[in-house]
């Protein structure tokens, strides 16, 4: 036996080449995982600056604000009448 033909017989196993998407995949997780762990230290740093602002205004209120009478609650049109009418008469 020539060892030329004994190793003809043997298949050789080449590894075929890496696909566009093996490509892509491998290019798009690093910074899907940074994005992931930047909105995660966002959320905590909000929630962080929430709980302190509400520490800070925990003991005070809003001043009260004089609001214009809406048509409901606004004094009945016969009061105002008479009103005018005692200013015209005095």
């Amino acid at each position: 036996m020539n060892q030329s033909s004994q190793f003809a017989s043997i298949p050789v196993k080449i590894k075929p080449a890496a696909a566009p998407t093996e490509w892509a995949v491998g290019l798009l997780v690093p910074p899907l995982l940074l994005g992931l762990l930047v909105a995660r230290a966002l959320t905590d740093g909000l929630t962080q600056a929430g709980l302190a602002s509400e520490q800070i205004f925990s003991g005070e209120r809003l001043p009260n604000l004089n609001m214009p009478f809406s048509p409901q609650s606004a004094p009945p049109d016969n009061q105002t009448d008479n009103q005018t009418d005692n200013q015209t008469e005095n």
